[in-house]
């Protein structure tokens, strides 16, 4: 995925924007996009060396012309947390260092 827009907000911080052109989702499929919104808000504001506090995130859906800021999007911590929890094939580990180099 990748964020569409970015907008100035009204408290001087940033809005990332993600356009759907579905249908709002409603109970656990909601909740599971909002991971993908707090994932593209983390990865913006660590880009832009931004305070995660200074960026907001929003869905905009398109169709609707309705747009939807989850309020209880999850912080940095959280969302590590979460990719922690998630099981792991045979043969990985949890290590979440770049050993690329």
């Amino acid at each position: 995925g990748r964020v569409d827009a970015v907008f100035a907000s009204a408290d001087g911080g940033l809005d990332v924007v993600d356009w759907k052109t579905g249908k709002p989702p409603s109970g656990d499929e909601a909740s599971a996009r909002s991971i993908q919104l707090a994932a593209y808000r983390l990865a913006f504001a660590r880009l832009h060396k931004l305070d995660i506090e200074r960026v907001g995130a929003a869905f905009h859906y398109v169709r609707d012309s309705f747009t939807l800021r989850p309020a209880d999007l999850l912080d940095e911590a959280q969302l590590e947390a979460l990719v922690r929890s998630v099981p792991l094939s045979q043969g990985q580990n949890n290590d979440t260092e770049d050993h690329t180099s």
